[in-house]
């Protein structure tokens, strides 16, 4: 993802433009405002409209090379990964100055509205979803895009002292969208998810101390007993008996095996039918949500307390 943010300095805060975000969303308050830039209608019947849109995902479509000396641009038999969509809206941060915190909120916002944001010019990577609710298992019907604004500032304002807390969220959110490409293999999947619950992990671990430690076997069962979640199967770890997902993490990044067989030759489960009748990486994913809501500040929250094997899409409330 390449290219320099639309921003601006408003003399006591910061804006910069932001998309693409289909809903009209126009607030402000004491801390921030985020408005509906002109033309809102005709850029989102443009993106609903484009030939590259497959169920709800918007992908780059063809590479262009331009040859210098005729002119010709070709189209080259491979896809342009990384792609620039219109901003929608503009956000400023009236409390301060700095281009990370305004980065971190987008970063918050697109995690709460369930699809991708930026500010940058180029800030899409091989496909994204053109609708709200698609990155997530969770809905904002019974809060707002304010408590979600909200939430990531008093973030920003509780970890002032830890900078890396910030970019690791990111880094958790980012990870989180990429396992959700329609093109991916299982083991890429599978691979970006359990790097955003470690990330997740140490994002809770440094609160412990710089001496507390935990073997990657336990890590996400100790994160669901200090949160409240019901530990999912896969997850349950004693000496004995390691969870499940550790060892097929250690077989996948340590041999480049992936349950039996080379990286792209087998499923989650194995290729046998019904070998993951808890659909585990879909687990994950809902696992990495609650984790995310419970580590920016609403561990209290019932969203976060529930069970991750169920397909259903909860109503988060944060304004509780």
């Amino acid at each position: 993802m390449t290219g320099q943010p639309h921003q601006a300095s408003t003399g006591g805060g910061i804006s910069a433009e932001l998309g693409y975000y289909p809903i009209h969303c126009d607030i402000e308050t004491n801390q921030f405002s985020i408005l509906t830039l002109s033309g809102h209608e005709a850029k989102v019947a443009a993106i609903i409209g484009d030939v590259n849109v497959i169920k709800d995902w918007l992908y780059p479509g063809a590479q262009q090379q331009r040859d210098i000396m005729s002119g010709h641009i070709r189209s080259l038999p491979y896809s342009a990964r990384i792609f620039g969509l219109p901003k929608t809206h503009v956000l400023t941060l009236h409390r301060s100055e700095s281009q990370d915190d305004i980065d971190f909120v987008v970063w918050c916002l697109s995690f709460f509205t369930g699809m991708r944001l930026t500010t940058t010019e180029a800030g899409f990577l091989d496909a994204t979803p053109i609708k709200p609710g698609k990155l997530v298992d969770f809905s904002l019907r019974r809060c707002t895009v304010t408590d979600a604004i909200q939430l990531a500032l008093n973030f920003l304002e509780l970890e002032r002292g830890d900078p890396s807390a910030s970019k690791r969220v990111t880094a958790v959110i980012h990870a989180l969208f990429l396992a959700q490409y329609p093109q991916n293999l299982p083991f890429e999947q599978f691979q970006y998810l359990y790097m955003a619950l470690d990330a997740c992990f140490r994002l809770v671990a440094v609160k412990e101390g710089p001496k507390f430690n935990q073997p990657h076997a336990g890590r996400i069962q100790w994160m669901c007993e200090k949160f409240d979640i019901p530990v999912p199967k896969w997850a349950e770890n004693t000496i004995a008996d390691p969870s499940s997902l550790s060892i097929v993490r250690n077989n996948t990044i340590h041999e480049a095996i992936f349950f039996d067989e080379p990286l792209g030759f087998s499923i989650y489960g194995g290729n046998d039918p019904g070998a993951d009748p808890n659909n585990a990486p879909l687990q994950m994913k809902a696992l990495v949500c609650r984790l995310l809501v419970a580590i920016l500040g609403r561990a209290d929250v019932s969203y976060v307390k529930s069970a991750v094997n169920t397909r259903m899409i909860h109503s988060l409330e944060l304004n509780a």
